[in-house]
């Protein structure tokens, strides 16, 4: 009775996985014309998404444009910045590496890459790949260090010695780009290669993945490459986002580029416990190293159809609505990415954007999507993101009003405002510049060159532009000069965006 029990189950099993696949296409014009819609609700140039079940890409299709000016159209070939998304490549390179028995992930990285330097004894003793590759260094962001820097990896490198936790070592998720720079770098080392060479052997090349690349210049020179644009707060006039400049230094953390045709594979070797097209490319062990949770990305519940994240390394679990989802955004530039899969149900969902506002877009497609896919109650995505979105918003504009309710109205500075000029130097970020070149101060950081308005007593600050969004930060420079006990000023107490405060100190002048 047992085995005719059991082999009921099996049958049934069977027969609703093969059914499965044609119900899912009696959705795709559904998924088809919301996708549609989406793209008008958020006003993005230009997105291309991707639906596979199983070992089968199900639906692929572009829509808007990769170029507004020349009416150049998205196509499954045009590639964008995935960003973040690149985090997953550097975990599972990593992951296959320890299953490879070539590192250990739970071992101190300074058993690979000694010369590694950080800001605390206890990092530099105890810390591994698994602390950096699921974000729980208890360092803090510090991307002011990368942004318009062009630093190569080994400057990242060198820098790390400096930036200071803010937490203590594995109390919590705090993430961090520069940390999945330096294991890319530990990556390469252990292959005796680099992060790149590593990424092509294991898992470009098995994939067939022959349009992506590791810098924006390579994609671009590829063809059919899709320009980046954003949308400022005060209309809906769509704009070229601002070039930043190459830098190598976020490369594991950030800089590949592709397409919805080479990231399918990529996602269909996920799903299918590492296999593409008959061949393992992929330990399933692997795969479930970088699900594995390690870390807790939210305490508090947002939407209800969204249970709290669990951060393995490159990924976030959760459930959505009883479904347990793995997924990772990306931002970098003007572009958005989520990829996303319902490993359980053998569904992967990628969506990738070009333009700012793109990301509660492409959360608002995968959620969606999904409704769609399985037949749930389709929850109002562009309603709950628009919402969320707008309380951000209001806290963005708070703070600054915050900031200048803050200020003493008819202070002066303390000194002549040519006994500000000078080059301030620091540790981390390199120098600032502050020069007169007229009646009033200027700023030149990097690629940012900021006229500088008297706050009160010895602070200034750059202009708040009046089209800033969340969605295209603009760097609120605030600068609080400093004196000596000799009334000399010789320091800048500032912060560089969301990151700590630091000392930037007066150079001396040469000779």
């Amino acid at each position: 009775m047992r085995k005719i029990y059991f082999l009921f189950i099996l049958i049934s099993v069977t027969l609703t996985a093969k059914a499965q696949a044609p119900t899912f296409k009696k959705q795709l014009p559904k998924v088809d014309a919301y996708v549609q819609q989406l793209m008008k609700d958020w006003k993005v140039a230009g997105s291309a998404v991707a639906i596979v079940y199983k070992d089968q890409v199900i639906f692929s299709k572009g829509y808007g444009y990769r170029d507004v000016e020349n009416k150049l159209p998205v196509t499954t070939k045009t590639l964008f910045g995935i960003a973040s998304n690149t985090k997953l490549f550097t975990s599972m390179a990593a992951a296959m590496l320890h299953e490879e028995k070539k590192l250990d992930l739970d071992k101190p990285v300074r058993t690979y890459m000694p010369e590694l330097r950080f800001a605390t004894g206890e990092l530099d003793e105890k810390l591994t790949l698994r602390d950096m590759l699921s974000h729980r260094s208890g360092v803090p962001r510090w991307d002011g260090v990368w942004a318009g820097s062009g630093y190569t990896m080994q400057e990242i490198l060198d820098r790390l010695q400096y930036m200071k936790p803010t937490l203590g070592f594995r109390e919590g998720y705090l993430y961090n780009n520069n940390m999945y720079a330096a294991a890319g770098a530990v990556l390469g080392k252990v292959d005796g290669s680099s992060w790149d060479k590593v990424i092509s052997k294991k898992i470009f090349e098995p994939l067939g993945m022959t349009r992506s690349y590791f810098t924006f210049e390579d994609a671009e020179k590829a063809g059919e490459f899709a320009k980046d644009y954003y949308n400022t707060r005060l209309d809906s006039v769509m704009k070229p986002y601002p070039a930043d400049v190459h830098c190598d230094c976020w490369a594991p953390a950030a800089n590949i580029v592709s397409n919805v045709e080479d990231l399918s594979n990529w996602m269909i070797s996920q799903i299918n416990g590492g296999k593409f097209k008959g061949k393992k490319v992929i330990p399933a062990k692997a795969i479930a190293e970088t699900i594995k949770p390690n870390n807790i990305t939210s305490k508090e519940i947002t939407y209800d159809e969204i249970f709290y994240g669990l951060y393995g390394m490159g990924r976030i679990s959760t459930d959505y609505k009883g479904h347990i989802s793995v997924s990772h955004g990306g931002v970098i530039s003007g572009y958005r990415s989520t990829i996303a899969m319902l490993p359980k149900d053998s569904i992967g969902v990628i969506v990738l954007t070009n333009t700012a506002q793109g990301s509660p877009m492409a959360a608002a497609a995968v959620n969606g999507i999904y409704d769609r896919l399985l037949q749930l109650d389709e929850s109002p995505w562009t309603a709950k993101i628009r919402k969320e979105g707008r309380k951000n918003a209001t806290r963005t504009w708070r703070g600054i009003d915050s900031l200048k309710a803050l200020q003493v109205k008819n202070t002066k500075p303390s000194h002549a405002l040519q006994d500000y000029v000078g080059i301030y130097e620091n540790p981390v970020y390199g120098k600032i510049e502050i020069t007169m070149p007229g009646d009033k101060l200027q700023m030149k950081f990097r690629i940012w060159t900021e006229p500088l308005e008297h706050f009160h007593y010895d602070q200034f600050w750059s202009p708040i532009y009046p089209d800033y969004t969340i969605a295209y930060s603009i760097y609120l420079f605030k600068l609080g000069f400093l004196t000596n006990e000799a009334g000399i000023l010789d320091r800048i107490q500032t912060r560089i965006g969301d990151d700590p405060t630091v000392i930037f100190t007066r150079a001396k002048p040469k000779g």
